[in-house]
């Protein structure tokens, strides 16, 4: 089963019992970005065209503040782009991007200590990409085999960008949306983010 094959957060949770809340966990912190880097996001929102496909917003989007926020945390975290991610049959697939602890030497797996999932929401659907979000969360952390580390969780649809994550059996629902509006809320967020795995990576 695919973790495409979620649906909604509910369809998660019946297989996977757990406990949701929605708490704010996110400071409210501002970090500038880059001239470029904001002179690049212009240009996309300047000439994206109606009906743009969600490759467009992905890699438009998406993908350059992930990769903006992991230039700051590479020390010891990877950013993966649609690598294949599995426990079992139930919970694989590949993710649209997820992080992971990384280190030069060589090691047993490829993939060691996955911490943070991110989906895109497809058409605008933040119910779909929760379930789906979930999904990944909950295999980042049987993979892991340690509840006490906590699995971040992030549905964009490049412009909008919400934020969640798993701790023991607690699902945990930030409550705020934030637009690329504000770039640099989007940015704060997600750099606490890396900086929380990045944490647990040299504690553990």
């Amino acid at each position: 089963m695919a973790f495409s094959n979620f649906k909604n957060v509910k369809q998660v949770i019946k297989q996977y019992p757990l406990k949701i809340r929605q708490k704010r966990f996110l400071p409210n912190v501002l970090v500038e970005l880059p001239e470029w880097f904001m002179e690049n996001i212009d240009f996309s929102l300047d000439t994206q065209a109606v009906g743009e496909n969600e490759f467009f917003f992905r890699e438009s989007f998406i993908f350059p503040f992930l990769q903006q926020t992991w230039k700051r945390h590479r020390q010891g975290l990877k950013l993966w782009s649609h690598q294949m991610l599995a426990y079992d049959d139930k919970l694989q697939g590949e993710p649209d991007y997820f992080v992971s602890s990384w280190r030069d030497e060589v090691i047993e797996k490829l993939v060691n200590i996955p911490l943070l999932a991110v989906v895109e929401a497809k058409k605008q659907d933040f119910e779909e990409g929760w379930g789906q979000c979930l999904a990944e969360m909950i295999a980042c952390q049987k993979i892991n085999q340690d509840d006490n580390l906590t699995v971040y969780g992030i549905v964009s649809t490049g412009l909008v960008w919400e934020f969640g994550k798993l701790e023991t059996n607690i699902f945990t629902k930030h409550p705020l949306s934030y637009s690329i509006s504000e770039p640099q809320k989007v940015f704060g967020n997600l750099d606490f983010i890396f900086a929380e795995c990045e944490k647990q990576v040299e504690n553990h």
